[in-house]
Formats: structure tokens, C-alpha cells, sequence
């Protein structure tokens, strides 16, 4: 068994946790704000306006973490069931679920957001996740 490649898993999940970034970006921004403004307005909240860099940085930290341990899902897995894409789909799946899927559903009973954004954010992300996992993976090679 190789030990693990520590500056290969932080290369390949920053590589993931930007193309997460990225892709929740457009995925909320644009795809997703009516659904967004809809939620704000139920909670009689007002709805952020502009860009606040502070924000931003709270969005990316949550990324990295979610690219890096995807990534670190990758590389453990590898051992059980053999490099390459089929295990960073795999990965990926398992980060999904966790980040996804499992995390946003207990804020849908507190009504700070619906079923149907809940569905549509995970469904998106299924694939988006798959693709970061699948591009932060094919960076990973073992330390000799």
C-alpha cells in the first residue's frame, strides 16, 4: 500500500473545490436566484445586494472543504476499489451526498428553504461534484 501523496490530494482538491465554486456560483446566481429571492421573501428577509467579498470568502472556504475532501474520499478509496474514473465517480457521489444532498435538508423543516430548491440544488450538484471529483482525482498519483 502507498502512503498517501499529500501535495497531489491538495493540488487535485483545490482543482475540485474551483470548479465547485465556480459552477455554484453560475448554479445559484443564475439558475437558481428566483428561487433564491422567493426564500428571502418568505422569511421576510431582505434579499443580499452586490457583491460582498466577506461573503465570498465564507463560499470558498466551504468549497475547499468540500474539494479537499472529496478529493481525500478519492484517495482512500482507491485501495478498495482501484484508481481511475469509476472510484472518482464514486467519490464524488459520497461527497454529494454529504454535502448535497443529506446537508441542505435540515434547513427545508426550518423554512429556510424549500423542497423544491432542495431537489433542484441536488440535482445539479450530482453532476457538478462528479466533475470536480473526476478533475481533482485524474491530478492524484500515489507517493513512491
Amino acid at each position: 500500500m502507498s502512503k498517501i501523496n499529500w501535495s497531489r490530494l491538495i493540488l487535485g482538491g483545490i482543482v475540485a473545490a474551483a470548479i465547485c465554486f465556480l459552477t455554484d456560483g453560475l448554479l445559484h446566481e443564475m439558475v437558481l436566484k428566483s428561487d433564491w429571492l422567493a426564500v428571502f421573501a418568505n422569511l421576510g428577509a431582505p434579499a443580499p445586494t452586490g457583491e460582498n467579498p466577506t461573503s465570498m470568502l465564507y463560499f470558498g472556504v466551504f468549497e475547499l472543504g468540500r474539494g479537499m475532501i472529496a478529493i481525500f474520499i478519492y484517495v482512500t478509496m482507491r485501495s478498495l476499489f482501484s484508481p481511475g474514473p469509476r472510484t472518482a465517480v464514486l467519490a464524488g457521489v459520497v461527497a454529494w451526498i454529504a454535502f448535497s444532498l443529506t446537508g441542505p435538508v435540515q434547513f427545508i423543516p426550518l423554512g429556510f428553504i424549500s423542497n423544491a430548491l432542495w431537489i433542484k440544488m441536488a440535482g445539479i450538484q450530482l453532476f457538478t461534484t462528479i466533475i470536480a471529483t473526476l478533475a481533482g482525482a485524474a491530478l492524484y498519483k500515489d507517493q513512491r
